[in-house]
């Protein structure tokens, strides 16, 4: 018997329930127009949910994957489809969080160290789609010891899209939490991130940088070390390479080291630097040309910031 408040209808059983409701709640729609009208998101949503719900248990696609990946016998193919799967469900968090119930975390270890890149790779992202804004993953993985590994891949692996991959993991895990940047730093995750930006990748280098830029924006307290490891250097020696897109990266991650940072600002001002000289040629370099305003900005503000406090300097004198 159908209840009163029409939940029965709103909740289709089986097939033969679901297209009756489709027919029932498009048959007011159809006996105004005789033109086809596509369906609203909101109902499209709602039936493609339905549809799903019928059809997959999402629980049970995970254990089918998980059992190939745990199949010697399976093929290169069978296994790179099976991390594809696991991707598409680990994006939602309520999955994540059932994937490491079912037992998907015992698989990493294995994983992350497969002799075949395209499996380790396919693996971290795996680990980023499950920790991202997901308290209950990340307390996980970092309980199993797993982020030490990530910066390890990061570091040494040696195909490129795996250290890729690694930073992404890692970048995924460490952003909003506080614990997981206590072990990123213990575990001198800086210099990672300073080596990384000194591959010949330039995917991952920018990727480095903005993760550098983002963790001063977030915690200022990181500056100090960052001066401590010569990441100044570093990023100074990046801008008398030849100008890459690059660039507008390492201004970033530059400037937010720089900002209210006078630590910072001293080792900006060294001589053997050059840094005013450096920025005043990118300012007119990059002077015209629309594509690069944001790196122009940047250059601006940190070569501001490092000659007002020259005056300052010099009028304190």
């Amino acid at each position: 018997m159908a209840s009163g408040d029409g939940k029965d209808q709103r909740n289709p059983k089986d097939m033969k329930a679901l297209l009756k409701f489709c027919l029932e709640a498009t048959k007011d729609e159809d006996a105004k127009s005789e033109e086809f009208a596509p369906m609203d998101e909101e109902r499209k949503k709602w039936l493609e949910q339905a549809l799903v719900g019928m059809s997959v248990s999402p629980v049970q696609r995970m254990r089918t994957c998980i059992e190939c990946l745990k199949n010697n016998q399976s093929s290169e193919e069978e296994r790179s489809q099976a991390m594809e799967e696991l991707i598409e469900w680990g994006e939602n968090i309520d999955y994540a969080t059932d994937f490491h119930k079912i037992g998907g975390f015992d698989l990493f270890p294995r994983l992350l160290s497969d002799e075949e890149a395209e499996i380790r790779w396919q693996t971290l992202e795996l680990v980023a789609c499950l920790v991202q804004n997901n308290p209950y993953c990340q307390n996980v993985v970092l309980q199993n010891k797993m982020l030490p590994v990530l910066l390890e891949m990061l570091d040494k692996d040696d195909n490129s899209t795996v250290k890729t991959k690694a930073l992404y993991a890692v970048s995924c895990l460490t952003r909003d939490c506080e614990e997981a940047q206590k072990v990123f730093t213990d575990n001198d995750g800086f210099s990672v991130l300073m080596r990384a930006m000194q591959q010949d990748v330039e995917k991952l280098k920018i990727k480095a940088a903005f993760m550098l830029s983002a963790l001063c924006n977030n915690t200022p307290d990181y500056k100090d070390i960052l001066c401590d490891i010569g990441m100044i250097d570093q990023l100074v020696g990046h801008l008398n390479e030849e100008h890459s897109n690059f660039h507008e990266h390492v201004m970033s991650a530059m400037l937010a080291i720089v900002r209210n940072h006078p630590r910072s600002v001293e080792e900006c001002q060294r001589s053997e630097l050059d840094l005013h000289n450096v920025l005043q040629q990118r300012i007119k370099f990059l002077t015209g040309n629309e594509q690069f305003t944001e790196e122009k900005s940047y250059a601006e503000e940190i070569l501001q910031l490092i000659s007002s406090e020259d005056s300052l300097g010099e009028a304190n004198r």
